[in-house]
């Protein structure tokens, strides 16, 4: 083999190992796989992105069988373009997310942490009090910032134990400028109120964990988690698109945390996505953004075998109360996220729905009940109801 032979097979074999190697990084990016399900057009990018690591190989190997000019200089050409491609990818993708975010003053509610509950509390008195919300969606320009804004105020002034936002709390989780106007708001407006968050689909893109992680997680957090105090248990699943992400070891870790719950406790599952939910025709993807079927059919049948309570999430941009045999699901997706329209597709468990409205749910948990009250970013109910528990 002649010195420039040798110069273009050294640099196609550097190109390759270096371009499969951040191919296979990037392809472990948490979240990316369940956007395949819903976004042809980032399935496209994908496989565009399978063809520029394929071309190294493909023209190297062309050189080796076939050795000529042509052959050298199309090896040399597609061995750098593919390298430097995914060497720019991997630099923005580390940096991006891993720009300094400052969450400092941000009362955060640590995973380890009991579940703040009145351990002393009277039969008319609530056990725990606590504010959910979701999908505030800062960094879209099609999101409500002053309704948004208004939530965090009315969450502050009403004294709970704890306030939960369950996800797509940045439009692009990797650009972490965003995720620093979220936690800005959020200094600015909970400054009484512990909170704890967790990433949404939103959150992940491209990868974006790095910048949620900065910004509302402490060292040894993890995707998902229990938290428990006397008899209120709260799990939160790793579930952002479908259960693409609801691996077999998250199944069997959550079937052993309720199994170890004794069944009068109070029991509340969170996760990003929703288990059933009305929606809307995602032209996109082809597919109706309500009831998905491989969700229901791995998760329902945990939940009512366990009598789980109730299963909040977000994902979708609404208010909907359901109830499937004896669990009761809320989607609370309007924390100023653009509301969901053309809502197309009815789930056959839904009980009320809302799609006109931003704002949160209180939630006041008593020894046989929870009360759950839907309010307005203004502080005006929207929609009220109990729940027997145990």
């Amino acid at each position: 083999m002649k010195n420039t032979d040798k110069k273009t097979f050294n640099l196609g074999i550097v190109s390759i190992i270096l371009c499969v190697i951040i191919f296979i990084w990037f392809s472990l990016r948490p979240g990316l796989f369940g956007t395949f399900h819903w976004h042809t057009g980032i399935k496209g990018a994908y496989i565009g992105l399978i063809v520029t690591v394929l071309l190294p190989i493909i023209f190297l190997l062309l050189n080796i069988l076939k050795t000529n000019k042509a052959t050298k200089i199309l090896s040399r050409i597609f061995s750098i373009f593919s390298l430097a491609l995914w060497v720019i990818i991997y630099v923005a993708l580390m940096i991006l997310p891993r720009l300094k975010i400052d969450n400092s003053g941000i009362k955060f509610l640590s995973q380890k942490e009991p579940l703040p509950i009145n351990a002393n509390a009277s039969a008319n008195e609530p056990i725990a009090h606590y504010a959910f919300a979701s999908d505030p969606h800062w960094g879209s320009g099609g999101s409500n910032a002053d309704a948004r804004v208004k939530i965090l105020q009315q969450i502050d002034s009403r004294n709970y134990d704890a306030f939960f936002c369950l996800g797509d709390i940045s439009e692009v989780g990797m650009v972490a400028p965003i995720m620093q106007g979220a936690v800005d708001d959020i200094k600015a407006n909970l400054k009484n109120t512990k909170m704890l968050a967790i990433p949404g689909n939103h959150d992940f893109i491209v990868n974006g964990y790095p910048a949620f992680k900065q910004a509302f997680m402490q060292k040894g957090d993890k995707k998902y988690f229990r938290m428990d105090n006397g008899t209120v248990h709260m799990l939160f699943i790793f579930m952002v698109w479908d259960d693409v992400e609801f691996s077999k070891s998250q199944e069997k870790w959550l079937i052993k945390q309720l199994e170890d719950i004794p069944q009068e406790d109070t029991v509340i599952v969170c996760s990003h996505c929703y288990v059933t939910g009305s929606g809307y025709y995602d032209s996109a993807a082809g597919k109706n953004w309500g009831d998905i079927p491989g969700v229901i059919e791995r998760l329902c049948p945990i939940l009512e075998k366990y009598n789980v309570d109730i299963h909040l999430s977000g994902h979708n941009h609404f208010f909907e109360m359901l109830k499937k045999e004896n669990v009761d699901y809320m989607i609370l997706g309007s924390m100023g996220g653009k509301l969901d329209d053309n809502l197309i597709y009815q789930s056959p468990y839904t009980q009320w729905l809302n799609n006109t409205d931003f704002g949160w749910l209180d939630m006041k948990i008593y020894k046989n009940y929870i009360d759950l009250t839907v309010y307005k970013y203004d502080g005006t109910i929207l929609k009220t109801k109990q729940i027997s528990t145990n």
